[in-house]
């Protein structure tokens, strides 16, 4: 027997769920028998679409911001970038690095992509202890010397007033779209809190899809699953404390970004598992659809860091029980 029998459910065969993202059988078979040698020389039809495996993605992202930040202080030229919540590490080191050489950051204009709200449509403030918004001007901004620092209008989070016209304002400031925009993917499949089979971004076409700017989203419940794993909620897996819906940007910001960084080694903290092993190899490898919100980075300049970590074999572990 093939030692991906048992996954591959050639000895019992079931039906995935209506919820998962790539049903697939073939696709699936086929992402998971990507070899980790085969990963950055894979096919693909868009030439600017870059896999790199290295051994810390988070590094690699720390370098390609801080080149982002530089150029921008040598050319004096503005540079719009969408950013994830919340990542200390990386943020705090670009901003050291550019304290320690006296880099500025003045010409950096930021828009976090995501921020929590309530069912009513309430976002979030950034004095709430959690507040995505809130975490990257602490990691961020203030991690600045106050004199590198960019001026703090130029600092964009999501809020009551704005999330309804927030993919105008990347447009405005960004001339069309975004310089860059940097991301992970979510269990579900998902950029920012762009979530499959969610009401907000419900389209008919990929193409319909991608026009949808942001707004407000009552989230997939995997989602919040994910999310309740994560230190700002004590990482206990307590649903009742973790927030279910949130205002996010669209697929419209992330196709309208002229390039992209993406780092996939989210949910791997050493051990055995993790979740984004299998769904980082369906974003890079499989189809374009809406149903996997994230595969649109497939469309676009870019490139995705990999863990060597995450492109370990996918196979059963015998010898690891629950």
């Amino acid at each position: 027997m093939n030692r991906l029998d048992t996954m591959s459910n050639r000895v019992f065969d079931f039906t995935p769920q209506s919820w998962i993202p790539i049903r697939d059988k073939k696709v699936l078979e086929y992402c998971r028998n990507i070899k980790r040698e085969d990963m950055e020389t894979h096919p693909h039809p868009n030439p600017e679409y870059k896999v790199r495996v290295v051994p810390n993605p988070s590094s690699a992202i720390t370098a390609e911001l801080f080149n982002w930040v530089v150029r921008s202080h040598e050319e004096d030229k503005k540079t719009v970038i969408i950013f994830p919540n919340s990542w200390r590490n990386i943020y705090t080191a670009v901003a050291q690095m550019c304290n320690e050489f006296n880099i500025s950051a003045r010409n950096i204009h930021a828009f976090c992509m995501d921020e929590w709200a309530d069912q009513d449509g309430n976002v979030a403030p950034i004095s709430y202890g959690p507040s995505l918004g809130g975490a990257f001007l602490r990691e961020f901004y203030m991690s600045f010397r106050e004199d590198l620092r960019p001026p703090l209008e130029q600092m964009h989070v999501f809020t009551n007033e704005n999330y309804k016209y927030y993919s105008d304002m990347i447009e405005e400031v960004g001339e069309g779209g975004a310089d860059l925009i940097v991301s992970a993917t979510g269990w579900i499949g998902h950029t920012a809190f762009i979530d499959p089979y969610c009401k907000a971004f419900q389209a008919e076409t990929l193409e319909e899809f991608l026009t949808l700017g942001a707004r407000w989203v009552d989230n997939h419940r995997l989602t919040v699953i994910q999310n309740s794993l994560g230190g700002c909620f004590g990482a206990t897996g307590d649903l009742a404390i973790t927030p279910a819906y949130s205002v996010s940007i669209g697929p419209r910001d992330v196709i309208n970004a002229r390039e992209s960084l993406e780092r996939h080694d989210l949910g791997f903290i050493g051990g055995y598992s993790s979740w984004e092993r299998m769904i980082s190899r369906l974003q890079i490898y499989g189809p374009v659809t809406k149903d996997l919100p994230a595969s649109i980075y497939q469309l676009k300049k870019g490139t995705i860091y990999v863990s060597e970590d995450m492109a370990r074999p996918i196979e059963p572990m015998e010898l690891v029980d629950f």
